[in-house]
């Protein structure tokens, strides 16, 4: 993957022009399609980073082109879906899609710019698989005539992370000095980390910016290890399939050496 590189899809070329300057501003280079159909081609060739498409396009549209890509096995980063439709079933269609992340057209090109720097910045190349089916239920469940704004519900609340970092933070004071020096303890915290911000959550919104909590509590605790744990987020979806990382979420932070798993030998 080539880093730095992102893949705007729009048939829109004022629209582009406004996206590839927001992503220019980070330094990051941009490749351009006008189409779903020249978007995978230049996906399969240069696998970039970054995807922000449109969704209303002629032909295949945004959720089309998505689902091509991950049917293709292309689909190995986060993808931002640009919409002008503002309503609940654009969530529906794009966490079914394979979609990471929505902004409206006709906003504040900030959000924008904020959504490409977190992306670019995160280390998740994607929303976490189990985390997309929380918030797909969640979405299914919401009337349409009871939801307002997409962007007011997908809304950061820093109160939110702020009891998830308060929460692990007397954890981590009863574990022994150097807890987090050993690469099981680092994923066993992300465990612990991961069930707590989902304990915390009951939205699709909630659900779809998990990796904006995580990341946000991992700064408020600011652990010694934590520039250990950024490349460990590049294989999230590995992580959570191990065993170690599931049983570890349930059970408050302990030596690794006090699991009932470390002594049946997992």
């Amino acid at each position: 993957m080539d880093k730095g590189l992102v893949l705007l899809v729009d048939d829109e070329p004022v629209v582009l022009r406004i996206q590839a300057a927001a992503v220019q501003q980070f330094g990051f280079e941009t490749l351009i399609a006008g189409t779903a159909e020249e978007g995978i081609s230049i996906a399969r060739a240069h696998r970039p980073s970054l995807i922000i498409s449109d969704v209303q396009m002629p032909g295949e549209g945004g959720f089309d082109f998505v689902d091509s890509l991950e049917k293709q096995g292309l689909k190995n980063m986060p993808v931002i879906f640009l919409t002008g439709y503002d309503d609940i079933d654009i969530v529906r269609g794009g966490l079914r899609a394979g979609g990471d992340d929505f902004v409206i057209k006709g906003g504040s090109i900030e959000r924008l710019r904020n959504r490409i720097g977190f992306w670019m910045a995160s280390g998740f190349q994607e929303l976490p698989s189990d985390l997309r089916r929380r918030a797909l239920v969640e979405a299914n469940a919401v009337r349409g005539d009871q939801f307002s704004h997409v962007e007011d519900h997908i809304k950061v609340d820093s109160t939110r992370t702020e009891r998830v970092a308060a929460k692990m933070a007397e954890e981590l004071a009863n574990v022994p000095e150097g807890y987090g020096l050993r690469l099981v303890e680092r994923v066993c915290f992300l465990g612990r980390l991961s069930k707590t911000i989902i304990d915390e959550s009951d939205t699709f919104g909630h659900y779809l910016r998990f990796p904006d909590y995580l990341i946000g509590a991992i700064n408020r605790l600011n652990p010694a290890w934590k520039q250990e744990l950024w490349p460990l987020l590049k294989r999230f979806e590995d992580w959570s399939c191990d065993t170690r990382f599931v049983l570890s979420g349930v059970q408050p932070l302990k030596p690794f050496q006090e699991y009932d798993w470390y002594m049946e030998g997992l």
